[in-house]
């Protein structure tokens, strides 16, 4: 009896400690040097407990992270549904064409971007319109990105045609235009946002975060952005005192934010299916995305993370979400003062995988 007693003791405090271990080193991997005091929060989504902290309110430089945000934005202000068209119009004469476009965020002048990523190719579409290959051309244009309208411009040199380009308004078009000779129509808002996650494109998300200004009537400077953002993760009930947006990239270090926005953010996502395409998008550890070639020295957290990665100077950031278990954390990593070197961000990079491994591992 005492034997049996000893050894239901002995495997209790085993199980105990293991526990406690686990915990000891998610609290010790939360607090690496290589972090440097990063805004940190981990979330427990199911009991909306907390498993590790560190300055979670305080305001950061998100770098890529921002997008997870920008893609919540988007979504919510445009709907997932939502496409764009661009269209080739024919006009008096036959060496002048008109391009209406709709700032479609997913136009490209190259056909190796449109075959990999599923962009439309602008340059194909106006080729359209010059059937008999004119070496002189006018091409009217609206609703048009600048970059689009300089990569069209490089397009028409690289075929030897010469082309005037002249930006009208839409209800220049309108008077200007005769028959619709072709058109584009964009994927889905939902797939640019699969490719942003995934791929971290800032172009595209920049694009988006102005077209979701425009569509709630702000402009599309710092001020209308912050403004839009802020409307939204208000009417999903999220607090954002101090949120500053200055793109919808992540690319600008004047950007700022909390860990604790970032997590309310991911367990929105969670909790409406509208915001699928964003987890579905995100990369998932060792295996796709930017996320491919980390993990490699953690292998345990090898495709048991979703996350969106970020670095910008010297902040390295990552957020999204861990499993353990039958468990699932919304995390957000933002460490802003970081070395700026490489060496540096990759020590910081290594700290977020162990520490991420560690909750993998743990039994909470």
């Amino acid at each position: 009896m005492r034997r049996l007693l000893a050894l239901f003791l002995a495997l209790f405090l085993s199980i105990s400690s293991d526990g406690a271990l686990a915990l000891h080193t998610v609290e010790k991997r939360s607090a690496a040097t290589a972090l440097a005091s990063p805004g940190l929060l981990v979330m427990d989504q199911s009991e909306k407990k907390v498993l590790s902290e560190n300055k979670p309110d305080s305001l950061r430089i998100p770098a890529s992270v921002l997008k997870l945000m920008t893609a919540v934005v988007v979504i919510q202000n445009l709907g997932a549904d939502t496409t764009f068209t661009t269209s080739i119009v024919k006009m008096a004469k036959e060496d002048e064409i008109l391009v209406r476009g709709s700032k479609d965020p997913f136009l490209t002048t190259s056909r190796a971007i449109a075959d990999k990523y599923g962009h439309k190719n602008l340059l194909t579409l106006v080729n359209r319109g010059n059937p008999n290959n004119l070496k002189r051309i006018k091409i009217f244009y609206e609703g048009l990105y600048p970059k689009d309208v300089y990569n069209l411009s490089i397009g028409m040199k690289n075929k030897k045609i010469r082309a005037k380009f002249i930006e009208v308004s839409s209800g220049q078009a309108d008077e200007i235009g005769k028959d619709e000779i072709a058109s584009l129509t964009s994927a889905p808002i939902s797939k640019m946002i699969e490719h942003l996650t995934l791929w971290s494109d800032n172009l595209v998300a920049d694009r988006l975060a102005d077209v979701a200004a425009r569509k709630a009537g702000n402009p599309t400077t710092g001020s209308g952005l912050t403004a839009t953002y802020k409307d939204v993760l208000t009417g999903l009930g999220i607090a954002s005192e101090g949120l500053k947006v200055r793109d919808g990239s992540g690319l600008s270090k004047k950007n700022q934010v909390s860990a604790r926005m970032i997590v309310d953010v991911l367990m929105a996502i969670r909790k409406d299916a509208k915001f699928n395409s964003i987890y579905e998008g995100l990369p998932i550890a060792g295996e796709t995305g930017t996320l491919v070639k980390r993990f490699e020295n953690t292998p345990e957290a090898k495709g048991n993370v979703r996350a969106k990665t970020g670095w910008v100077s010297n902040s390295v950031t990552l957020a999204g979400y861990v499993k353990s278990g039958e468990k699932e954390y919304a995390f957000a990593i933002l460490a802003d003062g970081i070395t700026p070197s490489l060496k540096y961000r990759n020590r910081a990079r290594a700290a977020m995988d162990r520490l991420l491994e560690a909750i993998v591992k743990g039994d909470h």
